[in-house]
């Protein structure tokens, strides 16, 4: 099948209409319409199946949406950036999240950008749900919205990554819907990738792969930057995954590897990933027109992982 009647069918079932969806996929809306009365045709004769679970479409990595900020003319800006939390996992890291906020209030910042894995998600492989201290999308949820830091003068701005997917596939619930809902200070941007425009020349652009881990540091973000195109590349690249801290610069982008809050799972050391437990204070100062002069990363490490973490947090609440 075409990727546009893929894209179609999930819009569809998304209650798009036809004529957003034809928008999308560079289709008339005839077009989409007999298509989708084609599927509904095959649907309609195919025999019912039998003890299969209901699983929900999730398409990795589509178009960027961009969050426009209002700049205010400064020229120092900071903000935190961070990924993979990982929360109702038995291995998230709770107090070191929690201190790293602190970290950033005691420093002025007012906004920390999130690339995505905030939670845990659940299924992942045989076995997974033994990892995690909570179980369902409603537990999973409750256990975000109580336990994620929250300090009055901050701002989290995330995206979902392919963990978080995975209660979409199970159930269809975005649970960056419902977080940010439920949180008026947690700011949902979307799955996978996001683009916020800083100031009128300056874009971060927060970014959650689905590929496996790389051989060499480096590897996977240089062949990203090299896949984009030159018109298209953000200034500041912060990405989440694959559980590393890293600065790099290359072809003109500032490339942040934004680390994890959680420690090696049995996953991770059966399959000998290293991860590094951290996250990252920017400043930049840029001129006038808002392109940046200077860029001071500061990595925020931690070094030792706290056993059972989790059970040092209420996890009720209603407590």
């Amino acid at each position: 099948m075409h990727d546009w009647k893929k894209i179609a069918k999930q819009m569809y079932k998304n209650h798009e209409g036809y004529k957003k969806i034809a928008a999308r996929v560079n289709k008339t809306e005839d077009e989409v319409r007999e298509f989708i009365k084609s599927e509904k045709t095959k649907q309609s004769e195919q025999p019912a199946a039998k003890n299969k679970t209901d699983r929900f479409t999730v398409f990795e990595n589509l178009d960027p949406a961009t969050h426009i900020r209002e700049w205010s003319g400064n020229q120092i800006l900071s903000f935190g950036l961070i990924s993979d939390t990982h929360i109702n996992s038995k291995y998230t890291q709770l107090t070191y999240l929690q201190k790293f906020y602190e970290i950033c209030s005691q420093r002025g910042v007012k906004d920390i950008y999130h690339a995505g894995d905030i939670d845990e998600g659940e299924q992942m492989r045989t076995g997974h749900q033994y990892e995690c201290y909570t179980q369902g999308a409603d537990d999973h949820i409750n256990e975000i919205v109580t336990n994620y830091p929250r300090i009055d003068s901050i701002t989290t701005h995330f995206i979902t990554g392919n963990h978080d997917s995975s209660i979409y596939k199970r159930c269809g619930v975005d649970i960056g819907k419902i977080i940010s809902m439920k949180r008026k200070d947690m700011k949902y941007l979307g799955r996978d990738c996001a683009r916020i425009e800083i100031t009128p020349n300056c874009i971060l652009e927060l970014r959650h792969p689905w590929d496996g881990t790389a051989y060499a540091l480096s590897y996977k973000p240089q062949k990203m930057i090299d896949a984009m195109e030159a018109d298209s590349k953000p200034n500041i690249l912060a990405i989440g995954h694959y559980h590393k801290l890293e600065y790099l610069f290359y072809r003109n982008v500032h490339c942040f590897q934004a680390g994890c809050f959680q420690t090696q799972t049995p996953f991770t050391r059966g399959k000998g990933i290293s991860v590094h437990l951290g996250g990252w204070i920017i400043t930049i100062e840029v001129d006038k027109r808002g392109y940046i002069q200077r860029i001071v990363p500061e990595m925020i490490p931690f070094y030792k992982g706290i056993d059972s973490d989790y059970k040092n947090w209420n996890r009720s609440p209603n407590d």
